[in-house]
């Protein structure tokens, strides 16, 4: 055991000697925590500046322009009198959106006419364009409602009864898992997993591409320090981020690593199967750069899975972070037990067996018996 921890340690040591991956497998990482969780701070938009055309000036156009600034995400910073001066501030991205009142809106509500409202938005910020029509939708559907039963009201029905006519079914909706509604909560962790998967891919591709295995126990030894290295990883992009960001957590920390162990045996069996698959260690880190943006979005997080084709979906679990980043999540954010995501982890297990087969086999044929004893020094040189 002793000598186990040795040569842990003197892995860990050829790692911090090394620039290029002590850069890619510490330093990055730091950076990234430190800024990769900035923009999404304010987890949901608000007070999106908009500008107001009230061409009608009546009771009702003030009303409904008031339910609209009332919104958290929408503020209204003026009211003016054409078009021209809103479309000069819009351009002159003052606002992000205009909404027009037309001149006959009281009357046509009055004799009991729709009464069309204009809403012109930026759609180059979806995110902003989304929470400005979603204001106005919210305010014109309010109001609506609140004439509908000043009609029947009138009409001769009983309040009460207008109201349930009106709303016959009463919606209360409770974001269990995700309570601020925001992208930080989810987006966040799960790009950390991505994230600590294509750094350790590229930092053993610096270590160990085109070199032969090392021998004796280190050959056990290196992977095991290079998984120790990244349960602190974990820790700091699931757990500390988490706290200091004030992204909700509530997990426990013994699935988690019931999660993170296979997951980081599968990611080091191909980060070595890719090692000797590409030999150059330029090429490794080239294509692993390549591929992170794909493999992020066909992890389901940033568009849905069941919108994937099959066959894409079904190719993307041949990559450990494809899965793991569910179950991450899962554990995170809904507090789900080893037992939810025991399949998880038994994918993760068999793509770690998969993958070392791959790597035994292409290191006995790149590597034969006797030539894997002498290893370079190039990988305690800086890249």
């Amino acid at each position: 055991m002793k000598m186990f921890v040795l040569a842990m340690m003197d892995a860990l040591k050829r790692l911090f000697a090394n620039k290029g991956a002590r850069m890619t497998m510490v330093v990055s990482i730091l950076i990234y925590a430190c800024l990769y969780p900035q923009p999404y701070r304010g987890e949901v938009v608000r007070d999106v500046p908009i500008v107001a055309v009230d061409q009608d000036g009546s009771t009702a156009s003030r009303e409904f322009l008031r339910r609209i600034h009332n919104s958290d995400s929408v503020d209204i910073i003026a009211t003016v009198d054409g078009l021209p001066v809103a479309e000069a501030m819009f351009f002159d991205r003052q606002a992000y959106g205009v909404v027009i009142v037309p001149p006959s809106f009281e009357h046509d509500l009055l004799k009991g006419q729709n009464a069309p409202v204009a809403v012109y938005g930026d759609g180059g910020y979806f995110l902003i364009y989304g929470a400005f029509v979603a204001a106005a939708n919210n305010a014109a559907q309010s109001l609506g409602a609140e004439i509908r039963q000043q009609r029947l009201t009138f009409a001769g029905l009983d309040t009460d009864a207008a109201q349930t006519l009106i709303s016959p079914i009463n919606q209360t909706s409770v974001a269990l898992f995700n309570p601020q509604g925001g992208f930080g909560s989810y987006v966040v962790p799960a790009a950390f997993v991505l994230i600590l998967q294509q750094t350790l891919l590229m930092g053993i591709a610096i270590m160990h591409a085109g070199q032969p295995a090392r021998p004796g126990i280190q050959r056990v030894a290196t992977p095991a320090a290079y998984i120790l290295l990244y349960l602190v990883w974990i820790v700091v992009t699931q757990l500390a981020l988490p706290a200091i960001y004030g992204i909700p957590w509530i997990g426990n920390l013994w699935t988690l690593f019931a999660v993170a162990v296979p997951f980081l045996i599968a990611v080091n069996a191909m980060g070595f199967a890719l090692t000797h698959l590409i030999r150059n260690r330029e090429s490794v880190v080239f294509f692993l750069v390549v591929q992170g943006m794909p493999l992020f979005f066909i992890a389901g997080v940033a568009w849905p899975m069941e919108s994937i084709p099959w066959w894409i979906a079904w190719a993307a679990h041949i990559v450990p972070s494809t899965s793991a980043i569910d179950a991450f999540l899962r554990v995170d954010q809904m507090g789900a037990s080893v037992q939810d995501v025991l399949p998880t982890i038994r994918l993760q297990l068999a793509l770690a067996v998969g993958y070392w087969c791959i790597a035994y086999v292409l290191h006995d044929r790149q590597f034969p018996k006797g030539q894997g004893n002498h290893l370079k020094s190039a990988d305690t040189q800086a890249p």
